[in-house]
């Protein structure tokens, strides 16, 4: 009896077990490596889908085809791309974003919402901005024997171990463009000659682009953000001899460790002051002038370094000021710290963060000169 029971309740659990009713399979599929999207003169939305055509065979390699297409909205461009090719575009593959310069000036947000809603979508992909327009990056379809959506996901991956731009997916964007207190950065990405260049940083307010840091303001900006790569590197020129630029007066040194303090205080007419305290210890890669086992030169290297890193940090906090980036999330520390400043100034975050007072001081240390030493 129990045996009649038993068989009973499997058959009737067979009978209301279904399929796999949201199979997606390859063969159906054209998978979008990379998307781009511009301004069109038109004012709608221009997106460019980078398609991988996986081969029939091993021996044949993997060949990208560019769709272009237009749109209101990120969606309906995608559904025009789609009428364009055989299968169905799916984009859990993608691995780049690429925002062109003009559509970057606009409100980002709607360009992501359809990403967020859709839960096949790739979360992982990278985020940049393109100078120029994003198509034209696009349209390169490979640097070398690399495809180019490989190519631009590898060189972002590269630049930011090297402490050269931040690490920024379209997970991680979204807590920061929701939050009032704290802008974002994205890589900014050149074409030149064919290939393509990751050195700058562009600024964001209101998740509008607003500006550019140049590659040692990049640099800057992550250590000031205690973000630090695997290496972090910086050349500066030492002193000028007869008035000629020489090779030897170069020095190059890598920031091994990182002391970071960011106090912000409030004065009397509630003026901010943000006080960032840095400490570094570095090691020198290269210095062809050498005589590094003197005490009294390393000293006055330490002293003179600490001096051109405080220098570029103070620039670096003012082009950020100008271009109204809150890139150190100061607004956030306000509302968790200071809730009544916060309140009055926050309607109005955009213009009352440049009347900030940043000070920093960034104290170098040079702690290793090479093995000959």
């Amino acid at each position: 009896m129990k045996r009649i029971n038993w068989l009973c309740t499997v058959i009737s659990i067979l009978l209301f077990m279904t399929g796999c009713w949201d199979q997606d399979l390859l063969k159906d599929t054209r998978l979008i490596y990379g998307g781009g999207f511009d301004l069109a003169p038109n004012g709608k939305l221009q997106t460019t889908l980078v398609i991988r055509d996986v081969p029939a065979t091993e021996q044949q390699s993997p060949k990208n085809d560019i769709i272009f297409s237009e749109g209101n909205t990120t969606m309906e461009a995608r559904d025009h791309a789609d009428d364009q090719i055989s299968r169905h575009l799916r984009a859990y593959k993608n691995r780049i974003i690429l925002i062109g310069e003009e559509m970057a000036k606009q409100d980002l947000y709607p360009i992501f919402d359809t990403l967020y809603r859709d839960p096949k979508s790739a979360l992982n992909a990278r985020i940049g901005v393109a100078k120029g327009k994003a198509a034209d990056i696009f349209s390169l379809k490979k640097v070398g024997n690399v495809l180019i959506g490989e190519e631009i996901d590898e060189l972002i991956k590269s630049k930011e171990e090297t402490t050269t731009v931040p690490k920024v997916t379209i997970e991680k964007i979204f807590p920061i463009m929701m939050d009032p207190g704290e802008d974002f950065v994205l890589p900014y990405l050149v074409e030149k000659g064919g290939r393509v260049d990751v050195s700058s940083i562009a600024m964001f307010h209101n998740q509008q682009f607003t500006g550019i840091l140049r590659p040692d303001e990049s640099i800057m900006y992550l250590l000031l953000k205690d973000k630090k790569g695997k290496t972090t590197r910086f050349t500066r020129k030492i002193n000028i001899r007869n008035g000629h630029q020489n090779s030897y007066d170069f020095l190059t040194f890598n920031v091994d460790k990182l002391e970071q303090k960011m106090k912000v205080l409030i004065h009397s007419g509630n003026q901010i002051t943000v006080k960032l305290d840095l400490k570094w210890k570095v090691s020198i890669i290269e210095y062809p002038k050498d005589r590094l086992n003197e005490k009294k030169l390393v000293a006055q290297l330490n002293k003179y370094l600490s001096k051109e890193m405080t220098d570029l940090a103070k620039d670096t906090l003012k082009k950020m000021q100008k271009a109204r980036c809150d890139g150190l999330g100061i607004g956030r520390q306000l509302m968790a710290f200071h809730p009544r400043i916060w309140k009055t100034q926050k309607e109005d975050w955009g213009s009352n963060y440049q009347k900030v007072h940043f000070a920093p001081v960034i104290q170098v240390e040079i702690t290793r000169k090479g093995i000959i030493y």
